[in-house]
This record gives C-alpha cells, sequence and structure tokens, in this order.
C-alpha cells in the first residue's frame, strides 16, 4: 500500500486545483515545492476575464470555468481570517476601445459569440466618461460584469492553508523527486531527508514541467511576462480593474497593477527597463492622467507556459500510466485551474475522456 494516492509536483494554480479535486474525492495527496509556502510573496493581482485578446473572443468553455471556480473563491473567502485583506474584487472589467478598430472588433464579439447575456454589456464613449472619467479617448467599451480581479498572493497562500487544515493535504515546501517503480507499477519520492511511495504521480510545476525529463516529447512554449506594481499620489476613485491592449488593476485605496509583457525570447528572470517603459505606456493609452501621477512599487516578471493551441494540456505520459501532467495555463490560469484540474481528477479516478483539445494524446506522434 502506498503512503498517497497522489503526489503533485508544484504548488501554483494548476497543483492545487488539482489537490483540490483529489482530495475532496477522498484520496490522499502530497504537494511538493521548493519555491512557494503559505506566506510566498508573489504577483500582487491577477485578471479573470472571459473576453479575450483584442478580438474579446469569448474564453474555452467559459461557463464552465467559472461555475467550478466560483464555489472555490467563496470556500477561501469563508476560510481565511474575516479581518484579513480580501482574495478578490468582484468589480468587473471594463475593455475601452481606444481606437476604432478595438471598437469594430469588440461590437463583432458581441454578435459572434454565444455570450451569456448577464456577463456582457456595450457602454458608448459618454457613459465610459461618466462611470470612470479617467479613462482614455475611447470610442467606447465592453463592460464584463462577471469579469473580477484575484489579489493573487493572498488568493495562493491561504489556497495553501486551506488544503493542508480543511482537506488534509501534506504540505512539503522543499525540493523533491520522483522514481518510477517497475516492479510495483508506483514511484519512490523523495525530499530532503524523508522517502514516500504514491500510486500516482502528477507534474503542475507550471514553468519548471519542461525540465522533468519524462516531458520533454511535448512542446512547451515559454512566455516571459513582467507587470509593474504602481502607487498613485492619492486615492483612486474606481475599483474596476481596466483591460485595453494592456491591463490596470486595483489593489488597495490608491495602488495600480498594470502589466503584461509577452516576452518569447528572454534569457532570465530580470526585470528591464524596457519592460518598465512598455509598461507604462500601457498605462498612459489607458489612465493618462492617472499615468503622471504615480511611482513604481514594485516590478516582477514570471514566465507562462503555452501550448500550440493556447489550451492548457492535461492526461497521462505515454509510456508511464499512472504518471500525470497539468501544465500550460497560459495567460488564464486563474480561470481553467478548477474546471480543468476537475477534467483531470476524473480521468485519473474514473477514466472519463479529456477533451481532446487538451489532453496528452495530441502530441503523440
Amino acid at each position: 500500500m502506498t503512503d498517497f494516492y497522489a503526489a503533485v509536483f508544484g504548488a501554483g494554480p494548476s497543483g492545487l486545483s488539482i489537490a483540490n479535486a483529489l482530495a475532496k474525492k477522498g484520496k490522499s495527496v502530497l504537494l511538493i515545492d521548493p519555491y512557494v509556502s503559505e506566506n510566498a510573496p508573489g504577483a500582487p493581482a491577477g485578471l479573470v476575464n472571459p473576453a479575450t485578446g483584442r478580438r474579446a473572443r469569448l474564453s474555452w468553455r467559459s461557463r464552465e470555468c467559472f461555475d467550478a471556480l466560483n464555489p472555490l473563491l467563496d470556500e477561501l473567502e469563508k476560510f481565511a481570517d474575516n479581518d484579513a485583506e480580501p482574495l478578490i474584487s468582484r468589480s468587473g472589467v471594463i475593455r475601452p476601445a481606444i481606437d476604432e478598430k478595438l471598437a469594430d472588433n469588440f461590437l463583432e464579439s458581441l454578435e459572434k459569440y454565444d455570450w451569456p447575456e448577464e456577463w456582457i454589456r456595450w457602454m458608448g464613449p459618454d457613459e465610459v466618461t461618466e462611470f470612470n472619467p479617467e479613462i482614455a479617448p475611447n470610442h467606447g467599451a465592453l463592460f464584463l460584469n462577471n469579469g473580477f480581479t484575484v489579489f493573487a498572493d493572498r488568493y495562493l497562500n491561504t489556497y495553501r492553508k486551506y488544503l493542508r487544515v480543511k482537506l488534509g493535504v501534506e504540505s512539503r515546501y522543499e525540493e523533491g523527486s520522483y522514481q518510477y517503480e517497475n516492479n510495483s507499477g508506483t514511484f519512490s519520492i523523495s525530499l530532503q531527508e524523508e522517502q514516500f511511495s504514491a500510486e500516482h504521480v502528477i507534474i503542475a510545476a507550471g514553468f519548471n514541467a519542461p525540465r522533468f525529463e519524462d516531458w520533454e516529447y511535448l512542446p512547451l512554449h515559454l512566455v516571459k511576462g513582467q507587470i509593474v506594481h504602481f502607487e498613485a499620489d492619492r486615492k483612486l476613485n474606481w475599483d474596476h480593474a481596466v483591460s485595453s491592449m494592456g491591463y490596470a488593476l486595483r489593489r488597495g485605496n490608491r495602488e495600480l497593477v498594470v502589466g503584461s509583457t509577452y516576452e518569447h525570447n528572454f534569457e532570465g528572470l530580470d526585470t528591464t527597463d524596457d519592460a518598465y517603459r512598455r509598461i507604462s505606456e500601457k498605462l498612459e493609452n489607458m489612465l493618462p492622467n492617472i499615468a503622471k501621477r504615480v511611482k513604481k512599487i514594485w516590478q516582477v516578471a514570471g514566465i507562462r507556459v503555452t501550448t500550440p493551441n493556447k489550451l492548457p494540456v492535461i492526461g497521462r505520459h505515454r509510456e508511464i500510466d499512472n504518471l500525470c501532467i497539468y501544465t500550460a495555463m497560459g495567460s488564464k490560469g486563474l480561470l481553467f485551474s478548477e474546471y480543468t484540474a476537475s477534467l483531470l481528477a476524473g480521468h485519473i479516478l474514473d477514466d472519463t475522456p479529456i477533451p481532446e483539445e487538451l489532453g496528452t494524446d495530441r502530441f503523440h506522434e
């Protein structure tokens, strides 16, 4: 008998979600990540927005993703200390069309996609100005009622604590490795000073996933992104997120988190002056008056993982049946995480099929 049903490598959005999905089914889970903790620093804010890109495309299986994510957010908010700072801001997302082409794209999106009626609406230029006078001159805007800001550092740290306290997940924030045992068909898990066994191993290590040799055959692409945390010289009088060829997210009374760069060729995770310049330009394009009244608090870089079809990859290894992967969430990790975790958990537990567009089979020769 193994010590754990599953050992999950990675305690970011993917790893936490699959650990949650399995633990709620009564399965024992070992969570391993040397780079985080329950008090780890991290990105100050992230955006959950179903209208993606310059064409405001309705993102993949949005309703299912929101239906899976919202109950978790409710649980985490109840679990968090009532006096603690908020984990999320459900204040909506405005997408101003700062040029005519964006306006055409956004209006086309309203007709092209099957939007739930309560999710989205069009705002004319005068309505935008009344709604938020700081937004740049525009040709109207989309307003996403169900879009929201996640204070990512608080959210992830609370989620890690919730899994340990409420669901009994064994969490180890240290280096670990695994070895498949052919004779038993299980895995030996080596930590710094302990050894465990597990029936399954799930690699949910984000940008570190390609470093696991068993998954070198997957066409995973790394994209560096930088964001800047600003502070304004006085209180900002709105709560919603602004997204238009960049995003500006509210945090606290005077703070804005602005991003992001998409760097496909890079050498390291150092922040750069060029990225700061480009992000400052994004802020000026969205909120020109505010851009003159802010100072930089912090600049941070991270790495996203993507696949050729820009969707996550979940499923089994082509040779080791109980070795699985869950990665390549791209910029939609917060939105996709709980729903795609439920798909992977169903596949592991009950052998339910994984959608072809997500499965590892799409990369097999």
